[in-house]
């Protein structure tokens, strides 16, 4: 006979007891269940006692996550959550250090669950996790787990970061600063300072005027990758929470200290993987130095700036006049006037007065930069340019200039300058770290590009557009290979031909259309049964390998990982939660289960609830394009698995 849908057939173990086998009724009351188990093994009080799940963070079972529980789970009974918080937050004031370490090893155990986490802070948990950190008694294993204790309980948000004690806050800053032996403190205390620095503007001050930024390049410079990590975490942190005004302070400092080659030798290029925290990390370090380009390229210029108008006449006078001679000399000052707006013209400019073409925002005075820094640094190129072109007679000159302000914006629009950091990406370009003014550098590179694209094309100025459209699917493409310098850019880029870019738009049109021609739909209706069997059964295969996912709050990224995978049976979805740097866990040591039967609907995008809770701020567009969910039913309610697919090649 087939039991009733809400009866699950479960094993119940208990230590130095036979397991029992029972049929748990899913609509009985909870504190039943208890007293029925606990009769079994002749317990009394039945209410000192609460069922866990066996496996993974043994979380406590409520009336809230029950239906969670599936034929074939596996419980253990165990003290009840408060009785047990009570029992280890005494063991906290042992006089013996090992009864504190006992009881700290198992807070860092039971801390991920929610049920307990509240016993524990009702309790004034957190106080005296805080007076072993504030007293540092015990520099080790003890400091490191209470630490670690005090992080999981603090993750769940049921108490702010901005209630923090400024003490406290000062304290874990003296563990950030000394010299400690136990390699696991600094790591725990700079990961604190991080969350407190992101959630507490106020304590993010104290924080970043305690810490100096000296220390976290010795932090940065241990081999120790999660050490690296961490210190990397609070020094972005503290950018994010700087003044613009700061911000250009502390990264002109860092950059003098040479943390760019530091990150580029030793980090980058280290024999060690990068980690997806890393690389989040440099990510948003590269836009945030990207970012101080954002106030010139916002700014006109100002044709009464007597500063602006002089680099104007530089910029003319390296290209038209050879050093030592000045323009017009015995001439009348209508006639130097005349010459002076003839060779403005002669540059690209699109007016006489080049004011005028300055004036768009943007690029605004990024662009008066660029064209200085390449006449400067490398001025047989812009002369070479410039001459070139201004000479010809046949309209196919290039308009220095006018490609310039164009090619800025260009830059600016492939390089998010001035775009909010996402909390998610990872993308940043390692030769962004392998060159000093890398913006400048790459404008340099780019405007001989356009002007060999130029030539390839055979342009006039009525091609102006076509020939930028070329020039950025050329830069475009070529950033996407993520080259490792600017040589390796340069290489890639002018190998990146006209002829090569046509080519490349051909083949991938052909593949477009040809999909598309009837003797192909014809074909493709033919086999269509077969390819969908064959692509169903990849898909189940790849569902059964699994995937890793990566937790991400509300508040800020974490680093925290979990894997989910479908059961070979195709049955059932299993995960839960893996330690950063293990590989994929067998699906049977999975805690949770999901029956494929419960499951409702699959959501996408804005739809999840995960993604309409972070808002639709532009940070959280690569979130809600890299966002589904898994509906499912939970008792009478409607529950979510939520994920976020690590790339958009997993989310297809």
């Amino acid at each position: 006979m087939v039991p009733p849908r809400n009866v699950v057939k479960i094993a119940v173990q208990m230590r130095d007891a036979i397991p029992q086998l029972i049929q748990l009724d899913q609509a009985k009351p909870l504190a039943a269940v208890l007293k029925e188990v606990c009769d079994a093994w002749s317990l009394p009080h039945s209410e000192r006692y609460a069922l866990q799940f066996a496996d993974g963070h043994r979380r406590y079972i409520t009336e809230n996550n029950r239906t969670e529980i599936k034929n074939g789970s596996i419980l253990c009974l165990s003290t009840a959550p408060d009785l047990e918080a009570e029992r280890l937050l005494r063991g906290l004031q042992s006089e013996s250090c090992e009864g504190r370490r006992e009881a700290l090893q198992h807070l860092v155990l039971l801390a991920p669950d929610m049920t307990f986490t509240r016993e524990v802070i009702s309790r004034d948990g957190l106080q005296r996790l805080g007076s072993i950190i504030e007293d540092g008694d015990d520099l080790g294993e003890v400091l490191a787990l209470a630490l670690r204790a005090f992080l999981e309980l603090m993750e769940h948000g049921v108490v702010s970061w901005e209630t923090l004690s400024i003490p406290f806050v000062r304290k874990v800053v003296c563990y950030v600063n000394m010299n400690l032996m136990d390699a696991s403190v600094q790591p725990l205390a700079l990961g604190l300072l991080e969350s407190v620095t992101l959630s507490s503007p106020a304590l993010g001050q104290l924080v970043k005027s305690e810490v100096p930024l000296d220390r976290l390049l010795v932090h940065l410079q241990v081999m120790n990758q999660q050490l690296q990590t961490k210190a990397m975490a609070l020094l972005t942190a503290l950018l994010q929470g700087a003044s613009a005004a700061e911000r250009k302070h502390m990264l002109d400092y860092l950059w003098q200290r040479n943390l760019r080659q530091f990150i580029y030798k030793n980090i980058i290029h280290s024999a060690v993987p990068l980690g997806d925290e890393m690389a989040h990390h440099l990510y948003v370090l590269q836009a945030l130095t990207l970012g101080l380009l954002e106030p010139r390229m916002r700014t006109p210029l100002d044709p009464y700036s007597q500063e602006q108008r002089e680099q104007l006449q530089a910029l003319r006078q390296a290209a038209f006049e050879p050093e030592g001679e000045s323009l017009g000399t015995g001439l009348s000052a209508d006639r130097r006037r005349s010459l002076c707006a003839r060779e403005f013209r002669k540059l690209g400019f699109s007016n006489s007065n080049p004011a005028q073409d300055l004036e768009r925002v943007p690029p605004g005075l990024l662009a008066l930069d660029n064209m200085l820094y390449f006449s400067r640094h490398a001025p047989s190129a812009y002369s070479r340019f410039v001459l070139e072109n201004s000479s010809r007679e046949d309209k196919h000159e290039c308009p220095f200039a006018r490609s310039s302000i164009q090619l800025t914006v260009l830059l600016c629009e492939l390089l998010h300058v001035g775009e909010p950091c996402s909390e998610t990406a990872q993308d940043f370009s390692p030769m962004f770290f392998g060159q000093d003014q890398s913006f400048h550098e790459l404008f340099c590179v780019s405007i001989q590009l356009l002007n060999k694209t130029w030539k390839e094309m055979r342009a006039t100025q009525e091609d102006f557009d076509k020939v930028t459209q070329v020039v950025r699917e050329q830069l475009a493409r070529t950033l996407a290979l993520k080259p490792s310098s600017l040589e390796l850019f340069r290489t890639k880029v002018n190998a990146l031909t006209y002829g090569e870019v046509l080519r490349l738009r051909q083949t991938e049109r052909l593949h477009q259309e040809g999909t598309l021609a009837p003797p192909i739909l014809e074909l493709r209706e033919k086999l269509k049964p077969e390819l969908m069997g064959l692509i169903r059964q990849q898909r189940l295969l790849r569902l059964c390998e699994g995937t890793l996912f990566r937790k991400i709050s509300s508040r800020r990224r974490q680093d925290k990982l979990w894997f989910c995978c479908l059961s070979p049976n195709h049955k059932v979805l299993q995960y839960g939660d893996v330690e950063e740097g293990v590989g994929p866990p067998a699906p049977e040591s999975l805690p949770e289960q999901l029956p494929v039967a419960d499951i409702r609907a699959l959501l996408t995008g804005k739809d999840c609830p995960h993604v309409r809770e972070k808002g639709s701020g532009k940070q959280n567009k690569d979130v809600c394009e890299l966002a589904f969910s898994v509906s499912y039913d939970h008792g009478e309610e409607e529950a979510y698995l939520n994920f976020v697919a690590p790339s958009k090649r997993e989310m297809g």
